[in-house]
Parts: C-alpha cells; sequence; structure tokens
C-alpha cells in the first residue's frame, strides 16, 4: 500500500494515496455560514463545489497555518468501489458517485510504501474520530491513518447541505458567477 504522508499540528498522519485527486496549494476558500469550525469553506475545483476540511481542527488541534507548505489534499471516495477508479477523470462516473473533499494539511512530506502487515486497526476505537481507523508502523514510527471514505461520511452527514451542492455548478453568491 503506497500511503501519502503529511503533518497536522506538528503530529505524522497518513492517508491510502489511492483516495489522492489532487495536491492543491492553500487557496483563498468560500465561507459557509453556520458551518462545524472544521469546515474551512468551500472550493471551486473543476466546476465542482468541493467542501475543504482543516485538518487541525477536525482533530482537535489549532487551525493550520498559512504556510507556503501548507496544502489542500483532494480525496475522492464512492461507495462500493476503489477511490482511485472513481477519482480518475476519464471516470464517466466519477463526477456522480464519487464523493470529494479537500483536506487542509500543513505540510505534505512523501509518499511510503508499506505492506499490508505494517498496517493494523486502531487499537482504540474513537467514536468522534471514526476515520482514524488504522495505524501503519513506518520507518518513522507509528502513523495513524486518515480513512477517506470514513471522514468524508463524517463531513457530508455533518452538513447534509453540503452532499446537495455537489451536482451544482459553483457561483460565487454575489453575481459574480
Amino acid at each position: 500500500m503506497l500511503l501519502l504522508t503529511f503533518t497536522v499540528a506538528g503530529e505524522p498522519y497518513a492517508l491510502d494515496v489511492a483516495a489522492v485527486v489532487e495536491l492543491v496549494p492553500r487557496v483563498p476558500l468560500r465561507a459557509v455560514p453556520h458551518a462545524p469550525a472544521y469546515l474551512a469553506g468551500l472550493l471551486e475545483y473543476r466546476g465542482e463545489v468541493v467542501p475543504v476540511v482543516d485538518l487541525g481542527v477536525l482533530l482537535g488541534s489549532e487551525p493550520s497555518g498559512e504556510k507556503l507548505s501548507t496544502r489542500i489534499i483532494l480525496v475522492a471516495a464512492a461507495r462500493g468501489r476503489a477511490a482511485r477508479d472513481d477519482a480518475s477523470p476519464s471516470s464517466s462516473a466519477s463526477a456522480s458517485t464519487a464523493r470529494r473533499a479537500g483536506l487542509i494539511a500543513e505540510q505534505v512530506i512523501d509518499l511510503v510504501e508499506v505492506a499490508p502487515e505494517q498496517v493494523t486497526p486502531a487499537p482504540v476505537r474513537l467514536d468522534r474520530a471514526p476515520y482514524l481507523n488504522a495505524i501503519a508502523r513506518t520507518d518513522r514510527g507509528f502513523m495513524p491513518l486518515v480513512g477517506v471514505e470514513a471522514l468524508l461520511f463524517e463531513i457530508l452527514s455533518a452538513t447534509p447541505a453540503l452532499a446537495a451542492t455537489r451536482d451544482e455548478p459553483a457561483t460565487r453568491g454575489d453575481g459574480d458567477a
């Protein structure tokens, strides 16, 4: 399994690179009134409105800083399919079945290959963080794995109005579409 490693609040995390669509520099986001604190805003990505989550806030720390190294990790997942199949721009089903989100990370470190036996279920199940469901043992130590499917389910179920924006064209809302 190939993992993308990154830091949040100075701590290392990883996610399966199969769920990664693209790494985007930190760009201005459209604020969402009354949204949960972890929802940093909305990003227009190739005509699609994508919710962006600040992993620092979501994981119980401070908001991610505005640094040159800060990135938005654009991820996609779909129920019943491999995330890479649905995230592919050439996939005709990707726009209608893939769920996408941006994840703000302070720094993307690199890619790490791990064998299946190096990934184990998390020793503690956290009801408030069901997306932290596994641990990878790497040469840098233990890294919690962010489960993209569980994270996207959590985001979209906590903010159901965002699920409805998936198929609508992005607008600025101020007449400058």
